[in-house]
């Protein structure tokens, strides 16, 4: 058996044309997915793959630089406003602003239903207040942090500052 050279009018040249090119583009998967997470952050596309991968790479580094600036502020604000009164009141802090809190008004319920003078039970009812107002105000703080800004305004701004709007 031999093998012969094929003639030059039996070979063709593939040249894709533009139809094709959209074809690939529509079957690009990872470009899907680049897709469909932009449009999930709120993020219009622009249409060029390359653009829009940047952009979703500079989305989820900014998200994730937001996260981890959100967690530490609220761990600063999480702290525990009255634990000194924990402290004097012989209690352990978790550091759960709502556990604490609870444990320490159980506490001074309790001293407040055993205390031996009238003097003792106004100074433990004052302590109550001061948790109460120290609880109220932090509780407060937190609710306004978190809804001060959306995160994806956020990241249309920061996007729109690194010229990927």
């Amino acid at each position: 058996m031999s093998i012969s050279a094929i003639p030059s009018y039996m070979m063709s040249v593939y040249v894709p044309s533009a139809g094709t090119a959209e074809k690939v583009e529509q079957n690009d998967l990872e470009y899907k997915l680049i897709l469909q997470e932009l449009e999930a952050m709120g993020i219009a596309s622009s249409g060029d793959k390359t653009t829009d991968k940047l952009k979703l790479e500079t989305a989820k580094t900014y998200l994730e630089m937001l996260q981890s600036q959100s967690s530490s502020s609220l761990k600063d604000r999480d702290s525990i406003p009255f634990d000194d009164v924990m402290n004097t009141l012989n209690l352990t802090i978790t550091g759960d602003l709502d556990e604490d809190y609870d444990t320490t008004i159980d506490k001074l319920d309790y001293e407040i239903a055993l205390a031996s003078s009238d003097e003792e039970a106004e100074y433990y009812e004052a302590l109550k207040d001061l948790v109460e107002s120290d609880y109220n105000t932090a509780k407060q703080n937190r609710i306004s942090y978190a809804s001060s800004y959306s995160q994806t305004t956020m990241l249309t701004q920061y996007l729109a500052m690194a010229g990927l709007s």
